[in-house]
């Protein structure tokens, strides 16, 4: 059986930013959203990757004895 270890936070906001891009990118190119409505996806990406690495750095700070 294999140890846990720590969630890297840098890593997982990173992923979710790739993510985010990859998102709108393919919204985008599907025609769900247009040019006008594309300026809006790169804050609500960095936003909620910024989100994810809040509750990330939380929850390692409340494991560590």
């Amino acid at each position: 059986m294999s140890h846990r270890h720590a969630t890297d936070a840098i890593s997982l906001v990173f992923g979710t930013i790739f993510a985010g891009i990859a998102l709108v990118c393919l919204l985008h190119s599907t025609n769900v959203i247009d040019l006008g409505q594309l300026w809006l996806a790169g804050p609500v990406t960095l936003v909620a990757a910024g989100a994810v690495g809040l509750v990330a750095a939380m929850r390692t700070q409340r494991q560590q004895p």
